[in-house]
């Protein structure tokens, strides 16, 4: 229950203090006196959006504060939380500047605005003027249903599998759109890949076969001085070569080698020195007669090195990078003829996805169709009560495709006068019975949900004399069991209150504040007779009305 709202400069309130009790409150006022401005600041701690140009002129910031006893359920969603409930009350505290920051605070915790409209939909239910506007739109009649027939959980579930078949669909879909382009790049990477493939390249081989060319390059050189080497150094045909003359100095020092063991090393060395020339001769004449001039082995050499270089221009700078791109399109290619075993594997889940669909779509709308027949009858039993005897009203339902809120179509249709067909409530409603179908809803779901707070911001709209009681009665039935608070323009609907306030809104200078004034028995009579149209009849209309009340 609200037991105490308090606002400050929020745009014609300075400070607005008020205590509020049980049962059924009413505020009145004249048009303009700020009546608005409350139910703004009431959205505010509802966690509404708050526009900066609620901050009243010359303040540097609004703030609204409501005090609630806390409902078992409401305890347990701020336990999980983590925000205090020692004292057992609820305050829900919003401040906006000027600049338009808002700050949130439940029990001095700072909570987001999502944590606070969730608690506070647990407190407080609010109808405000323009909300029998949603009677008129059918797509919101839906929301009435499920709200009576408590569809949380088979909704919750029904919109998980229709979450899940969409992403499959879409999934589907983009693979289907990229069909021919995924063909087309399939079919450049097989290129690419046996391309590179049929290449059979090795990580050294540029450098062997640049080596290659060079010697095949240079085979005459090569062999020519090769030869002449071996000539010098083994085998002259005139005069002696080198390991000739090696070996005479070798046969010289070894005559007198055992005299001196220095004469012994130096004779080592010479020895050593005419091997390693017979060794050196021997390997420049092999690697001469091996080297030749071979026209074919070097266009064999060339178009190697040439078809190297293609790659490395067409597939990265170096052989390796060519390899690594290989075998990149290899996974890609992998990945796209995967993706066709993919579609197949997502169009056997979206089978068995829409097959569990069905069944919640089944299971929701079962319970719909149960809820829609009671409801139907609990409406149009409420009319009755509230001066529509002979209405008649069906919630009607209908199948239609799957939506995100299931596969049924729901309307209301009314037959307001004996012998009318039902009907489309959008085609045939007056603003007055707007109202009392709206009020017959909101009485209705008041029994069937743990809300203890209902605000009714002119329900009364387009009705008046006998239709006016009968609404009357039916806000003070609800306040049996529920905190009722409403702003009215009707006496009856004032008259019927337990406690009433007056809105007022004064004006000093060039600056306007409204009060929010608690009303003893006198000012009842007073702000009666002037809802009545005044003077000595008005009051004592007014005496009358209280009389009966009490």
């Amino acid at each position: 229950m609200l037991e105490q709202l308090t606002i400050k400069n929020v745009a014609v309130i300075d400070r607005l203090e008020a205590e509020l009790g049980g049962g059924m409150s009413v505020l009145t006022g004249e048009t303009g006196a700020g009546k608005s401005i409350i139910i703004d600041s009431i959205n505010m701690i509802l966690g509404s959006r708050a526009s900066k140009e609620l901050v009243r002129r010359g303040a540097d910031k609004a703030e609204v504060q409501a005090v609630f006893s806390m409902p078992d359920g409401v305890r347990a969603m701020l336990d999980k939380n983590g925000i205090d409930t020692e004292d057992g009350e609820v305050i829900i505290s919003r401040r906006l500047t000027a600049e338009g920051k808002s700050t949130a605070r439940i029990n001095g915790t700072i909570v987001t605005l999502a944590v606070l409209r969730d608690v506070a939909d647990m407190l407080i239910n609010i109808h405000g003027q323009h909300d029998n506007q949603a009677l008129l739109n059918p797509s919101r009649h839906i929301d009435f249903l499920d709200a009576y027939a408590h569809t949380e959980t088979e909704l919750n579930a029904y919109h998980e599998l229709y979450s899940r078949a969409r992403e499959i669909s879409r999934r589907l879909k983009a693979l289907d759109t990229d069909e021919q382009e995924r063909l087309r790049r399939a079919d450049l990477l097989s290129y690419q890949i046996n391309e590179i493939k049929a290449a059979e390249l090795s990580l050294n081989e540029e450098d062997e076969l640049s080596a290659q060319r060079r010697l095949l390059e240079n085979a005459v050189q090569i062999s020519e001085n090769a030869n002449r080497a071996y000539a010098v150094l083994y085998d002259m045909a005139e005069g002696q070569s080198a390991y000739d003359l090696i070996s005479e100095a070798a046969e010289a020092v070894g005559e007198i080698a055992d005299m001196s063991p220095e004469l012994a090393a130096v004779y080592e060395s010479i020895n050593s020195a005419m091997y390693a020339i017979e060794d050196a001769a021997r390997e420049v004449r092999d690697f001469g007669e091996r080297t030749e001039a071979d026209p074919k082995a070097l266009d064999e050499v060339n178009e190697r090195l040439d078809l190297i270089n293609r790659l490395k221009r067409k597939y990265g700078g170096t052989v390796e990078e060519v390899i690594a791109f290989g075998e990149r399109a290899e996974r890609e290619l992998d990945e796209i003829v995967m993706s066709d075993e993919a579609a197949e594997a997502l169009h056997t889940e979206l089978e068995a996805v829409k097959k569990k669909l069905r069944s919640a779509a089944d299971a929701l709308g079962k319970k719909r169709e149960t809820s829609a027949r009671a409801l139907s009858l609990e409406i149009e039993k409420a009319l009755h009560e509230l001066n529509m005897e002979k209405a008649r009203f069906m919630v009607a339902i209908t199948p239609q495709k799957f939506t995100p809120s299931g596969t049924d179509s729901v309307e209301f249709m009314i037959a307001t006068n004996p012998g009318e067909e039902l009907k489309p409530l959008i085609k045939i409603a007056s603003g007055g019975e707007l109202s009392r179908v709206m009020l017959a809803i909101k009485s209705i779901l008041a029994g069937s949900d743990d809300v203890e707070t209902l605000i009714f911001d002119e329900i009364d709209t387009g009705v008046s004399g006998s239709a006016a009681q009968k609404i009357a009665d039916k806000l003070r039935g609800i306040a049996a069991t529920r905190q009722v608070i409403c702003i009215t323009h009707l006496p009856q609907i004032a008259g019927a209150a337990d406690n009433h306030f007056l809105i007022e809104k004064n004006i000093e200078g060039d600056i306007a504040s409204t009060s929010l004034i608690p009303l003893d028995h006198e000012g009842r009579v007073a702000e009666l007779a002037r809802i009545v149209g005044g003077g000595k009849a008005g009051e004592d209309y007014a005496e009358e009305m209280l009389k009966n009340l009490s």
